[in-house]
């Protein structure tokens, strides 16, 4: 199953991935400093809609949720993150994506860059490169999700929104 190759979007057609970029990387990067500054120690969670969403924050020096901890090199997930961001612009401007594919885009490279930001510059008393996660949902039957931030949420919106701009097309 190919996907059909269209013209490239236009100038116009682009501010809405640049938009999206630049928006999604200054919510998640103000949103991490803020739960660096206010929410560590961990103990100081803000409860937003109880049970269900609080702010807690969690320093996370693996990836995925902190579950693959073979990629704790912060050089070899800048290379990763590079390649992802590299194939992700490379695909919305192959396949001439509209609004939407390139916002969603847009929101991807901004995650992505974000928690980049993360690994390579922040680093905890102990010298550790890590990222900042602070939105943890709890589940009605009891644990949670693990705790992440800003720019997984846009991440996952971001590949739901390219997602649903190209359906129907190949």
């Amino acid at each position: 199953m190919m996907l059909k190759t269209q013209q490239a979007p236009s100038p116009a057609l682009w501010a809405a991935f640049i938009v999206a970029c630049a928006g999604s990387l200054a919510l998640d990067l103000w949103t991490k400093q803020w739960a660096w500054e206010t929410l560590r120690p961990p103990d100081a969670a803000v409860v937003v809609w109880d049970p269900v969403l609080e702010l807690s924050f969690a320093y996370n020096r693996g990836s995925a949720f902190g579950v693959v901890r073979e990629l704790d090199s912060p050089t070899l997930v800048a290379v990763i993150t590079t390649l992802l961001i590299g194939w992700v612009v490379f695909t919305a401007w192959r396949l001439g994506g509209g609004r939407l594919a390139l916002a969603g885009a847009g929101m991807i490279v901004g995650g992505a860059l974000g928690n980049l930001y993360d690994r390579l510059f922040r680093v905890d008393e102990l010298g550790q490169h890590g990222v900042v996660d602070f939105i943890r949902v709890n589940f009605p039957w009891g644990g949670s999700w693990p705790n992440f931030n800003v720019a997984d949420a846009v991440l996952v919106v971001g590949l739901l929104l390219l997602l649903w701009s190209l359906r129907g097309r190949r």
